[in-house]
């Protein structure tokens, strides 16, 4: 026997959509209902019009009688126009009885020989009364049924004498067909009735189960259609039924889940099982910053399971399957909220670990120094005789201080910087003649490491208006690193310019250089690119986080492009006008550029290409 399920649906020719009523859109099996309701109609109006020639070559032309029932007989056409107008499916289907019980009568009373197209169109009435569900239409067309038998029995009921002989045996034999006839079509309305208002009640305790709990519940055949949504809590994302009947569900999922999604349904299908994965659902769209309606994508977590067991148990996977689709987006936010901070603590942790032992190291090579030679100064034993010496040593512990107090100072920057503390107070100065003293702070240990250092400034540039004592900070701190990390017979060169409303301010040297795994972590506190290899370059590590965070609060940028061997180059833009950021809770992004070199044995020559990496 050929399984019911593996029948199609009614698919009705798309024109009939432009006769139906609106009333009930969403509802897909009341607008099946109407366009199946029309289509027949039509097919009976149409099969009438057809028989009008027949008629004609037969009979010639109409009489009165003949042409007013032929106009009865149109009574489908009427009830299509009724159901057009009024979308009350009920009521165009009682219409259409009443013209079929109308015209059996009348073709019973139009004479003899026109018994079986009477008996005939009352069948009809009478089956058309039954599909209604409705005990009341059945007994209006028994009625209309018993005057048919009473007609042909020869009872003179409309008053004159019958044109029919009398005869008992009509009434004999069709008054309890018919009674029967219209019995066994109460019975089975009844028994539908009470199967519709089961159905009715389960469906309203799943509604608002789904209500209560919240989710999606819809039917899937194994393809992805959907068949069925029940309840209406779709409704709460702005989705419409008629949008996820059909394909609409499965295309709304994201196009990465959609293999899940099919292999959710096909498990559930053919398992004992509930199959379960987390999708991705579109559920609208919200417009972006060009214009475009991005779409905006929902986490639920779908379960699913066959409905009929029966049809799972003999291989067939070509049965409904139910799904339960729950939204889990603030469930999935929050484990990602978690994760990140998870991330976080680790990396905060990382950090402070790195933060106790490069602070213990910074702040122990001086103190030693300090303590050792202070002892050395202060025991007559250990003192030097030579002057020169004791000299040497009290500048040593004098050095080592006041190193000290820079590496504390600078702590004490990072921090302000990072709670927010940290104050800048914008006013304009030359910085030209800033860039001028810190040449000068500078200049001697350039020297003595045998670097070469020039600058390059616009013939004529207007005051820029910032924090100075900041921006001396930036640019000393600038300055040595490139002199630090430059080895002798290096240079550095400093460039001013101006960018609309940016001064760019450049240092540049031919140092070590910074390799592409460095450049992400560069501006972290305590963190020196030569520290994964060998600290061959003494120094904290902080310069950068203190020039980071400055340059943050002017509301400024810094890029960074380097290469390892061939050397660095550091770009701070400022605004001239003095738009400091209220907060600097996040500091400022630096730019990373890694230098790609690639050397052309061909020609002797080198090529270098510059590639954005963060």
């Amino acid at each position: 026997m050929r399984n019911p399920l593996r029948l199609k649906s009614f698919r009705p020719p798309a024109w009939l959509d432009s006769l139906t009523h609106n009333r009930g859109a969403d509802d897909a099996l009341y607008i099946e209902k109407q366009k199946l309701f029309i289509l027949l109609r039509l097919a009976a109006a149409a099969g009438i019009m057809a028989l009008v020639p027949v008629y004609l070559l037969v009979y010639g032309l109409p009489t009165g009688q003949h042409l007013a029932l032929f106009f009865l007989a149109l009574t489908p056409l009427v009830s299509i126009v009724v159901l057009q107008r009024t979308g009350d499916l009920p009521l165009a289907q009682n219409v259409s009885i009443c013209g079929w019980s109308t015209l059996a009568i009348g073709v019973g009373l139009s004479g003899q020989g026109f018994e079986p197209v009477a008996a005939m169109l009352l069948t009809v009435a009478l089956i058309e009364a039954a599909l209604t569900l409705e005990t009341i239409v059945v007994g209006a067309v028994a009625c209309a049924g018993f005057v048919l038998v009473a007609i042909y029995a020869g009872l003179p009921l409309f008053g004159g004498e019958s044109p029919f002989a009398l005869r008992g045996d009509v009434a004999l034999a069709g008054g309890p067909l018919l009674c029967y006839a219209a019995l066994l079509a109460s019975g089975a309305i009844l028994v539908e009735q009470s199967r519709a208002h089961a159905d009715r009640r389960n469906a309203r305790d799943l509604r608002l189960l789904t209500a209560a709990l919240g989710d999606i519940v819809a039917h899937f055949d194994r393809s992805g259609a959907t068949s069925s949504i029940v309840g209406d809590t779709h409704r709460a994302y702005g989705l419409e039924t008629r949008d996820l009947l059909g394909r609409g569900l499965f295309q709304r999922v994201h196009v990465a889940d959609r293999p899940a999604f099919l292999k959710l349904l096909a498990d559930a299908a053919l398992s004992n099982l509930t199959a379960q994965a987390t999708l991705r659902l579109q559920v609208g769209g919200q417009p972006n910053a060009n214009g475009f309606v991005e779409p905006v994508f929902r986490f639920f977590e779908a379960r699913s399971c066959p409905i009929d067991a029966a049809l799972r148990d003999r291989g067939d996977a070509s049965g409904p399957v139910v799904c339960i689709l729950r939204d889990v987006t603030e469930a999935h936010r929050a484990r990602e909220e978690i994760a990140i901070a998870r991330r976080e603590s680790e990396l905060a942790l990382a950090a402070k670990t790195r933060f106790l032992a490069n602070v213990s190291h910074e702040l122990r090579t001086p103190l030693n120094a300090i303590i050792g030679f202070s002892e050395m100064l202060a025991n007559p034993d250990l003192e030097p005789a030579d002057p020169v010496k004791r000299r040497e040593y009290a500048q040593i512990v004098a050095e080592s201080g006041q190193h000290l107090h820079e590496v504390v100072n600078t702590i004490l920057d990072i921090s302000k910087i990072e709670s927010g503390a940290m104050q800048i107070l914008p006013e304009p100065f030359a910085l030209p003649t800033l860039i001028d003293q810190c040449f000068d702070m500078v200049k001697m240990k350039a020297e003595a490491g045998g670097v070469k250092i020039s600058k390059e400034y616009p013939a004529r540039i207007d005051e820029l208006r910032a924090d100075k004592r900041a921006c001396k900070q930036i640019v000393l701190n600038l300055l040595s690193n490139a002199v630090k990390f430059t080895p002798a017979g290096g240079s550095v060169y400093v460039r001013v310019a101006v960018e609309g409303n940016f001064v760019a301010l450049s240092i540049k040297d031919t140092g070590i250089g910074i390799s592409a795994s460095d450049l992400a972590k560069l501006g972290d506190p305590f963190f020196q690119a030569s520290a994964s290899e060998s600290r061959t370059h003494e120094g904290t590590g902080l310069g950068l986080s203190v020039v980071r965070g400055l340059v943050g609060l002017h509301g400024g940028r810094i890029a960074i492009e380097s290469a390892p061997k061939f050397g660095t180059t550091v770009t701070v833009r400022l605004p001239q006008d003095g738009r400091p950021r209220e907060t600097a809770s996040h500091p400022v992004k630096i730019d990373t550029i890694a230098r790609h070199v690639a050397a052309d044995h061909s020609k002797g020559a080198q090529r270098e290409t510059v590639k954005k990496i963060a």
